[in-house]
């Protein structure tokens, strides 16, 4: 069995050490982060020059597992070691192409780094267990709002030589989210206003960071499938605060966000108690292939009665957004608090 890598910290250690191992899984839906070591552990590997002859990237979701493993059997050209990246393979299953990677696991090639590259994969699948049994597995998940994802943006502000004071730093995430890529286009952008060695504060954000709708609308929901009352109603109120829709639109936008969340669950919640696959799952509630782990995940900590009582509140919202005399946000902040009972101590 691999060595488990614990951190990615610990993966940038071995492989600057030198220490290079034949079988990686890189798993995790950070894809910043996951391209940023995937490209250190190739400068690592092999030379600049050779690299074009060297390298292989191959999807295998038409079940070519095999073809994949025989990329990963070719000897390398003018260069010590290869590397052959693979994609797609999350949902195969047939005991053929299991057993060639078993057999490819068990020995596996001395002059290749093998790379298997996934968002999340299904753990009632062979094919994890198989994996994560023999490669070294390195996690790239995404960083939280409240303390690590603030803590990269002052670390990546640092190294470009600018400032940023950590209020700034948290309020650029709250505004864009914690998507590493976006957050690093932002930077570069507000760096290269603010000029070499100035300060990015508040103010310049507020001017240069579109604010982004849709990135709120999604953490909103979060918060509530989280049973946060606090942070949801927080959230409501930011994007009231900063949105370009009109006040009539705004709040039936907010509640089919919310709507779209619970029919999707409910459609998760149904196929899980079948025992249907990631794929299926991921089809019926409208989202990419495996990228439905962790909401699959927090599906699956909800009742199903929980989750239909709440499309039966949504509703009730609707209705009353349309009939009622109440204030429209006054409606959202009421459904906010019924999705997310205080909880008794």
């Amino acid at each position: 069995m691999a060595a488990n890598i614990k951190s990615q910290a610990d993966f940038y250690h071995r492989i600057r050490s030198k220490q290079i191992a034949p079988l990686y899984l890189f798993e995790g839906t950070e894809r910043y982060l996951r391209d940023q070591a995937l490209a250190e552990l190739i400068n690592l590997s092999i030379d600049h020059e050779v690299r074009d002859f060297n390298i292989a990237s191959i999807s295998v979701t038409q079940g070519n597992l095999d073809q994949a493993l025989a990329l990963a059997r070719e000897f390398p050209m003018l260069s010590p070691r290869r590397i052959v990246m693979v994609k797609g393979f999350e949902a195969i299953s047939d005991e053929k192409q299991l057993e060639l990677l078993k057999e490819y696991l068990r020995v596996p090639s001395e002059t290749t780094v093998l790379v298997f590259i996934s968002d999340g994969l299904d753990n009632r699948r062979n094919i994890a267990s198989i994996l994560r049994k023999s490669c070294e597995v390195v996690k790239f998940s995404q960083l939280d709002e409240r303390e690590s994802a603030p803590n990269w943006v002052r670390n990546y502000v640092t190294q470009a030589g600018s400032m940023i004071e950590p209020a700034a730093a948290a309020y650029l995430v709250g505004t864009t989210g914690v998507e590493l890529s976006r957050l690093a286009t932002e930077l570069d952008k507000l760096m290269a206003y603010t000029g070499e060695h100035g300060e990015i504060t508040k103010a310049e954000i507020d001017n240069l960071v579109r604010y982004s709708r849709e990135h709120s609308n999604f953490e909103l929901t979060d918060a509530i499938l989280d049973g946060n009352r606090s942070r949801a109603l927080a959230l409501l109120d930011r994007i009231y605060s900063n949105t370009s829709e009109s006040p009539s639109s705004l709040p039936l936008l907010i509640l089919g966000a919310i709507a779209s969340n619970y029919r999707k669950m409910l459609a998760a919640k149904e196929l899980m108690q079948q025992n249907a696959p990631n794929t299926e799952v991921a089809k019926a509630a409208g989202m990419p292939p495996f990228a439905v782990t962790f909401f699959n995940e927090r599906v699956r900590k909800i009742e199903t009665g929980k989750i239909i009582t709440g499309i039966e509140l949504i509703a009730q919202t609707d209705r009353a957004l349309k009939t009622s005399q109440a204030t429209p946000r006054l409606l959202l902040e009421i459904l906010i608090c019924q999705l997310c009972p205080q909880k008794l101590t």
